[in-house]
Formats: C-alpha cells, structure tokens, sequence
C-alpha cells in the first residue's frame, strides 16, 4: 500500500528540465538555442515551428537539470543561417522532452485523478512510446478518461500512463478537461542578453 502510495504522488517540475526552456521559447514565438557545453546544442525555431540539433543522446539532454544550460535568443541574422536545414516538428521535441524526464513521475501541477482529453493523435512513428501509449490514444479518441480509468480498463503499469500523460500534455496532444481545471501556465519570454548589453553599452556611452 506504501508503495502505491508514493507512486500516486510522485511528480516533478517541468522547471528543473528543459522542458520548460522550449515551452517559453515557443510560446513566446521565439527562436532560441539551447546549449550544454558538454552535451551538445538544440536549436529552437519557433517561427517555423521546427528545431535542429546534431545530439548523439536526446535523451540525457532532456534529462540535464536547467540551470546546466546557457539559452540565447537568436536574431534575424542568425536564424537565416538555420533556413537551409531542414528542421523536424517542435512537437516532437516537447513530446521527448516530457517523456524522458518523466521516467514515470507525473508533472507537478498534474493529479493522479486528471481527465485527459485528445487534442490530436501523436505521431507515434517519430516520438519515443511503447505500445500500451497506442492503447491509451484509443482510448482516449473515444471519450475523455480519468487517468485511474485508463489504467484500470487497459491494465497496464502506472508508470507508463503517467509518462504518456507527461509527454503528450508537454507537445499538446492532450489537454486536461477536469470541471476544476486551471488554464495553463503562461511562460515569460526569454531575455534577450544580446540585446541588453547593447542597450547597456549605449546607456554608459551617453
């Protein structure tokens, strides 16, 4: 009973990942790069709705805390230097960022008891999942379903409907539909360092 207990509750913060580094950067409409200097760099273009990245191991850099990144906003001039490759979905990159640091803990502003809703159908063929996550999309085409529901009618593991939940929540292929449901968080936009300094050298130069 103990351990179900634990697992009920289990969660984490989008904030200690880069989850929430893309979430800004996208909902904002701004095009960012992430870099860790020993892991590698991702590059967010929002206003194409598409990211790069020459990572060998996505998944131990979704799993790198935040404060392990440098973020930059990229300008104009730089961004047309990123319009000749070619780009895969922002959703994917969402989608593997909220799988990874799952690892089967729920968001920490989710409930064991939320009700999901499918917003779209994932594209399974490019997002890491397992089978039971087609089950779950099923399901949930058919009708919104408790969390609890989902789990009792298919059978399977806790964990993997939680890493579900957090993985498609984070791309927005599901929302929550509880009567209680609050709106989501609205993120700040990134600072623009660049465009600071340069705002602080004209300032001292006056």
């Amino acid at each position: 009973m103990e351990a179900e207990v634990i697992s009920l509750t289990e969660s984490f913060s989008p904030n200690d990942y880069v989850i929430n580094i893309i979430r800004r950067g996208v909902s904002n409409n701004q095009n960012i790069l992430i870099d860790n200097p020993n892991h590698g760099r991702v590059t967010v273009l929002s206003s194409v709705g598409e990211y790069l990245t020459d990572l060998e191991n996505l998944k131990s850099f979704c799993q790198l805390p935040a404060a392990s990144f440098k973020v930059t906003v990229l300008n104009n001039n730089k961004i047309n230097d990123f319009k000749t490759s070619i780009g895969r979905n922002i959703d994917e990159l969402l989608w593997c960022a909220g799988f990874y640091a799952s690892e089967g803990r729920l968001l920490d502003d989710g409930k064991w008891d939320d009700v999901l809703e499918l917003s779209h159908w994932p594209n399974f063929t490019r997002v890491p999942m397992n089978f039971n996550f087609l089950r779950i999309a099923a399901l949930l085409s058919k009708q919104p379903t408790p969390i609890e529901r989902i789990i009792a009618d298919l059978k399977i593991p806790r964990d993997e409907a939680y890493r579900f939940y957090c993985a498609a929540r984070c791309a927005g292929a599901i929302h929550v539909n509880n009567k209680d449901a609050q709106p989501e968080v609205r993120f700040k936009p990134h600072r623009n360092n660049a465009l600071l300094s340069l705002l602080l050298n004209k300032i001292t130069n006056i």
